[in-house]
C-alpha cells in the first residue's frame, strides 16, 4: 500500500464494471483500488474498514441503491468525494440529480452497453480518473489541515437488515438531507457553520455600473451549488442569466426542471433563439454551446452552436463568455466550482472589454479549478463563498426593494458604453431585460 496514492473503493453490482473500472485505475500511479463492493449495504460495512479517500457508487443496485447508501456513508464520514455511476438515459439522469441531492459530490456516465470493453476502459479512464484525482487531492489536503476521517460508532447509524428491494429512509440525526429533497446540500450543518463564518463579510470597491446581463460557468459540483444559488434571488431580479453546467444532454433539461420548481425565478433549458428577459434564467443544452447575438430585430438574443468542443467541453463556458465580449461592462461573469479552467480565456477577454469578472472561493468550490485559474490569474474582482454570491447579485443589480449600504459599493461610471458597443467604434443596438440599449 502506497500512502501517497489516493485511495479508491469501488461500488458495483456488476463483476464486469468492477473489473473493468479496477483495472483502468490500477494503471494510475496515483491512484489505488483499496477495496470493492456489490451493493450499497456492502459499501456501508466496509467504508470503516478501508478508509478510501474517494468511493465510486453505481446508482442501481439491488438490496440497497447507491442513492439509499449515500446517507448512512455520509452519517459515518461527511466529506468524504462521492462518485456515481449513472447511465446517459433519462432516468439515469433523473437519479444522478437525486444523488447528487442526497449528498453525492459527482457523477460519471457508464459507457453504453454496446461499448467494447477497451472503449470503455479509455472512457472511464478519461472522465473518471480525473474526478477521482481531483476530488481524493482536495480531501488529502483537507485531511492534512485536521478534516480527518470522522466515523464514530457513537453517531453511525447501524446499516438497516437485509430487505430486497426496499427503499430505507435517510437518517437525520446529524443533518443528513432526505433524498426525497431535490437539490439539497449534502449536510445541513457545513452550510450552517459557512453562513456564520462569513456574516458581515464586505465586497471589494468596484467602479462598474449595475450589470444587464449575468453570465455563469459551472461544473463540478454545479448542481447543488446552482441549487442553492437560484433559490436566494429574488424574482424581481432585473436582468437574465446565462448558465453553462457540464452536464450531458437530457440532465440539463432536467436539472433546469428541478431548479425552477423551486426558484422564484424562471428557469429553462435553452432552445435557441429566445430574446433574454429579466428574471429568466437560462442553461445550455448539453452537446450544445450557449452563445450570446443578435437577431433580426436588434435584440439581444441566445443562440445555440454545434461547433466543436472546446475544453474538451460542449458547452463550453469560454465560448459563452468569448460571445459576450461586445457587451463590454454590460456583463457580470461568474466563475463557479468546476475542474479544468474552461472560461479562464472567455474571462480573460471580457475583463479586457471592461465586464466585471466574480469567482467563487476554494473553501465553498468542490473543486477550485475553473474559478482557480481565473482568481489565480488576477481576473476576479470578487472571491466570494457560495452563500454570497446571490447576496452580491441583488446589491450590484439594485434591486428593486433593496439598497446596497455596503460601504464598499462606490457610485456608478456614467460615462460606461452603452450595452452592444465594443471597446472600439463600432456601436449596436440591443435589448437586455426589456429594455434597449443604444
Amino acid at each position: 500500500m502506497d500512502a501517497a496514492r489516493i485511495r479508491v473503493m469501488v461500488v458495483d453490482d456488476s463483476a464486469v464494471i468492477r473489473k473493468i473500472v479496477t483495472s483502468t485505475l490500477l494503471k494510475e500511479e496515483d491512484i489505488e483500488v483499496v477495496g470493492t463492493a456489490a451493493s450499497g449495504r456492502e459499501a456501508i460495512s466496509r467504508f470503516k474498514e478501508l478508509k478510501p479517500d474517494v468511493i465510486t457508487l453505481d446508482v442501481e443496485m439491488p438490496d440497497m441503491t447507491g442513492i439509499e447508501a449515500i446517507p448512512y456513508i455520509r452519517q459515518i464520514d461527511s466529506r468524504v468525494p462521492i462518485i456515481m455511476f449513472s447511465t446517459l438515459t433519462e432516468s439515469g439522469g433523473k437519479a444522478t440529480l437525486d444523488a447528487l441531492s442526497a449528498g453525492a459530490t459527482d457523477y460519471v456516465t457508464k459507457p453504453s452497453s454496446s461499448t467494447s470493453v477497451e472503449a470503455s476502459k479509455e472512457i472511464i479512464a478519461s472522465s473518471l480518473a480525473s474526478k477521482i484525482r481531483a476530488l481524493g487531492q482536495k480531501r488529502r489536503r483537507a485531511v492534512g489541515a485536521g478534516s480527518a476521517y470522522s466515523g464514530s460508532p457513537a453517531t453511525h447509524r447501524p446499516v438497516p437488515s437485509s430487505t430486497p428491494n426496499t427503499r430505507f429512509s435517510a437518517p437525520t440525526a446529524s443533518g443528513v438531507r432526505s433524498t426525497s429533497s431535490p437539490l439539497a446540500r449534502p449536510v445541513a450543518g457545513e452550510a450552517k457553520a459557512s453562513s456564520e463564518q462569513f456574516d458581515g463579510a464586505r465586497f471589494r470597491p468596484t467602479t462598474h455600473r449595475p450589470p444587464s446581463l449575468i453570465l455563469i460557468g459551472i461544473s463540478t459540483g454545479g448542481p447543488n451549488a446552482l441549487g442553492e444559488l437560484l433559490p436566494a434571488l429574488p424574482a424581481n431580479l432585473p436582468v437574465p442569466i446565462l448558465i453553462v453546467q457540464h452536464m450531458p444532454a437530457t440532465f440539463t433539461r432536467l436539472l433546469a426542471e428541478r431548479l425552477d420548481a423551486k426558484s422564484k425565478l424562471k428557469v429553462m433549458e435553452a432552445k435557441g433563439g429566445e430574446v433574454p428577459r429579466a428574471g429568466e434564467v437560462y442553461i445550455a443544452p448539453g452537446e450544445h454551446h450557449l452563445v450570446v447575438t443578435t437577431n433580426q430585430r436588434s435584440e439581444l438574443a441566445i443562440a445555440l452552436d454545434d461547433s466543436p468542443p472546446v475544453n474538451s467541453c460542449r458547452p463550453s463556458v469560454d465560448t459563452l463568455f468569448h460571445s459576450a465580449t461586445r457587451l463590454g461592462n454590460r456583463v457580470m461573469a461568474i466563475v463557479m466550482t468546476g475542474m479544468g479552467q474552461d472560461g479562464y480565456v472567455g474571462a480573460r477577454e471580457l475583463k479586457a472589454a471592461g465586464a466585471e469578472i466574480v469567482t467563487q472561493d476554494e473553501a465553498t468550490s468542490v473543486v477550485w479549478g475553473m474559478p482557480g485559474y481565473v482568481t489565480n490569474a488576477g481576473l476576479s474582482e470578487q472571491v466570494l463563498p457560495l452563500n454570497q454570491i446571490a447576496s452580491y447579485i441583488v446589491r450590484r443589480c439594485n434591486v428593486p426593494g433593496t439598497s446596497d449600504r455596503s460601504p464598499a459599493a462606490l457610485p456608478t461610471n456614467t460615462h460606461a458604453p452603452a450595452l452592444g458597443a465594443s471597446t472600439s467604434s463600432r456601436s449596436a443596438t440591443s435589448e437586455i431585460g426589456g429594455r434597449r440599449w443604444h
